[in-house]
């Protein structure tokens, strides 16, 4: 018997005051069996309902289409969310294991039955590499930790790949993070000094690896946008999955 209480997550995201309200879901395991997952697709989808009757706050309350790595479970929950009255649509349980060929096909499976005026939300998902083919699959949204995780171990992302400020080679370079960047920690540090930092445990580091991670997310998304916009976005994010190191 499950102890959770879908009615009690609504009135603790109301309470604080959330922007976006998500319901309990079961995000199953990438090997499980599909039996076990069409067990979490019913329990899921009988959780929603009951955060859709019980929420009364001001956010915006999403539904979570999950199905593990079954085409038709995953499609039969993103149809399920369009029958509610939620105002955005999120896929869960993908980048939690899988090899990336199931990641993409389990997504594009899922989007193709998500109502398609409401915002798409793919969980857990926040490489830069990742973002770019989630957009041109029709995703609207992310989230993840990794930009902070990877900050706080001194790696840090630019236009070309991974940057490890561990590394000996930056001692004596003299220059930011990423020329064009306007985070703090390329208005005021050089990658020698940030490697200096790492080297002596100094915790600024990971701050401003941190801080330029989000950053540099940001203006990823910024541009995402802008060649959506004018109709480039297909050129250009070839040519920014062709010189991107992972």
């Amino acid at each position: 018997r499950h102890t959770y209480s879908p009615e009690k997550a609504m009135a603790v995201q109301a309470a604080l005051g959330s922007d976006i309200v998500m319901p309990l879901d079961v995000c199953p395991a990438p090997a499980v069996t599909e039996s076990k997952a069409l067990d979490d697709f019913r329990l899921t989808q009988r959780w929603l309902q009951r955060c859709v009757d019980s929420y009364d706050g001001d956010g915006a309350l999403f539904g979570i289409a999950q199905g593990a790595m079954y085409p038709h479970l995953r499609r039969s929950a993103a149809r399920a969310l369009g029958d509610l009255a939620l105002d955005g649509s999120a896929i869960g349980g993908l980048s939690v294991g899988e090899p990336k060929v199931e990641t993409w096909a389990m997504l594009e499976e899922s989007v193709s039955e998500l109502p398609a005026d409401r915002p798409r939300y793919m969980m857990g998902v926040g490489s830069p590499e990742d973002l770019v083919r989630g957009v041109s699959r029709g995703v609207d949204m992310f989230d993840c930790a990794l930009a902070t995780r990877l900050g706080r171990h001194g790696i840090v992302w630019t236009e070309t790949g991974r940057v490890n400020l561990r590394s000996a080679t930056l001692r004596l370079e003299d220059r930011p993070i990423e020329g064009g960047c306007d985070c703090y920690a390329c208005r005021h540090f050089s990658l020698a000094y940030l490697h200096h930092l790492y080297r002596a445990r100094e915790l600024l580091v990971g701050r401003m690896a941190s801080i330029h991670n989000l950053r540099f997310l940001a203006r990823l998304m910024s541009r995402i946008r802008k060649t959506i916009l004018d109709g480039t976005f297909e050129s250009w994010s070839a040519g920014f999955l062709a010189r991107y190191v992972a």
